[in-house]
């Protein structure tokens, strides 16, 4: 296994680098130092918010303005901007303006006030290969949503992370009595992973027995949709945040849990997402979190950026 690299989170809680900053001839509080990210670095938060963490509220942007309120960790507001020149956001209930606070402490509301899809169906699948331009990405890509019935049904057997079949895959059963018999993975089958080693996975069917398939065709499952507690996602390309690649699932899984407990916490109540990645001849395990519209990954990818982590964008298939 050597040469596998995994890209660990950083460690929790981030600490913020304050630099100093002028404006208009005047010393302002300084913005936090912000880590590298792909998409919309350090771009402030508008819309519907969460605070991450008990937060004071104060009647201007700066630590030493007055203390208007405190608000408890999980408080929806709405963010109305943050003056330039500061790290301090204003923020509104119902529609009227209540104080400042610190742009860090909010997450976007991101799945929480998501319009519904339309007909509550959930996403669309992409375009069949044939209707998609020359330079257009392969049809099945490493990662994928999969509607909550068909998760349900594949996540009462315990495994180191789900696939689903993104074509129909000639599989092995392997019975209990050691015979074996032959049976066709349906697209959009969603199955337990054991594991995987010479491009063939190990699969656990629900009906209680293993099954062999190759690799080719399985996309490791991120998340189901809708997400408990969620409206359903709008119809449309979908998008995850992949933040590393692990060489267990147990390493995904702490990596997940670390994440959740920290800069992710808006996430803690999510089922973990860690899905097999195949890479030729090895298996690893992405840690992230999804599904997204195109907006709001980059709304997110700027939050995770003011708590100085990087995050890289994927494309996710939906069934």
């Amino acid at each position: 296994m050597s040469g596998i690299r995994t890209t660990a989170l950083r460690s929790l809680p981030v600490i913020l680098a304050l630099a100093g900053a002028a404006l208009a001839g005047a010393v302002t509080a300084a913005p936090p130092a912000r880590a590298q990210s792909p998409v919309a670095i350090g771009a402030p938060l508008t819309g519907e918010v969460v605070l991450n963490r008990d937060i004071e509220v104060r009647i201007g942007p700066s630590e030493d303005a007055r203390i208007v309120m405190t608000m408890k960790q999980g408080k929806a507001l709405n963010a109305l901007g943050t003056p330039r020149g500061t790290y301090w956001t204003e923020v509104a209930i119902g529609g009227q303006p209540i104080g400042y606070v610190p742009a860090d402490s909010l997450d976007p509301a991101l799945m929480v006030t998501g319009r519904p899809a339309i007909g509550g169906e959930g996403p669309r699948p992409p375009k069949s290969a044939g209707s998609q331009p020359a330079d257009a990405l392969p049809p099945h890509r490493s990662a994928a949503v999969v509607p909550r019935a068909a998760w349900d049904k594949a996540a009462q057997t315990p495994a180191e992370g789900y696939v689903v079949a993104a074509a129909p895959i000639a599989a092995t059963e392997i019975l209990a009595n050691r015979k074996r018999r032959g049976f066709t993975l349906r697209k959009g089958d969603v199955v337990a992973l054991i594991g995987a080693a010479n491009g063939e996975a190990t699969l656990a069917l629900p009906a209680g027995t293993r099954a062999l398939a190759p690799v080719q065709g399985l996309v490791g499952v991120v998340a189901p949709y809708p997400l408990p507690g969620m409206p359903p996602v709008e119809p449309g390309m979908l998008y995850g945040i992949k933040l590393g690649d692990y060489v267990s699932y147990a390493e995904g899984l702490r990596a997940w849990r670390e994440f959740t407990a920290g800069p992710g916490s808006a996430y803690r109540d999510l089922p973990p997402m860690v899905w097999p990645v195949f890479q030729k001849a090895r298996l690893l395990y992405g840690v992230g979190v999804a599904p997204f519209t195109r907006l709001q990954v980059d709304t997110a990818c700027g939050t995770l950026a003011q708590r100085g982590l990087d995050c890289t964008v994927i494309e996710l298939d939906t069934f």
